[in-house]
């Protein structure tokens, strides 16, 4: 797939180079794209190296929306999360290289951080779509960056024990973290 190989240049030269010891121009021969190719896959130099965000399975986004799969909102967004992860295929390592550029880059932290506060804001709103003008918006944040939280929580897991699946160290964090809350 052309993305994954974009992403695993941008991230081979990012490793070797620094973020800024290479052009888009190096990333482009590297995957063996031309320039025009390459920015119709990424806008530019952080976002080829964090790859681009996946997008979640559109019939569960319908089935949450309309207040399932269970009826019950912490359930449904466990349910939903978990399997949104199930059906990414990354090996351990690669996520631990993210982890590392990510930390050698104060740009791709904070390019990291938008993105996750983009998916937070997506998931609010689904959750306020969901659950009607009746439901706080301040609430809906709060519960979508929660979310976020444990996914970095079960990623930390996972990273240094992949033998659970990401997934597993999800509902085991949403889990632990309800139980604070009961």
């Amino acid at each position: 797939m052309t993305a994954a190989r974009i992403t695993r240049c941008a991230q081979d030269l990012a490793e070797e180079r620094g973020l800024d010891g290479f052009t888009m121009h190096d990333v482009a021969d590297c995957a063996g794209v031309s320039r025009r190719t390459l920015f119709n896959y990424v806008s530019g130099k952080l976002d080829a190296v964090l790859g681009v965000p996946p997008a979640p399975d559109p019939s569960r986004l319908i089935e949450f929306r309309a207040g399932g799969p269970t009826g019950r909102l912490a359930d449904d967004v466990k349910a939903t999360i978990g399997a949104f992860l199930d059906s990414k295929d990354l090996a351990p390592e690669d996520w631990e290289r993210v982890r590392r550029l990510i930390a050698a880059d104060a740009r791709l932290h904070k390019a990291m951080h938008e993105n996750f506060a983009k998916v937070a804001a997506f998931l609010a709103d689904a959750i306020l779509e969901r659950e009607g003008a009746r439901f706080d918006p301040l609430r809906a944040r709060a519960a979508a960056t929660v979310t976020l939280s444990l996914f970095d929580v079960a990623l930390d897991a996972f990273v240094a024990d992949p033998s659970t699946s990401l997934a597993a160290y999800f509902m085991a964090a949403f889990d632990g973290a309800a139980a604070l809350f009961d």
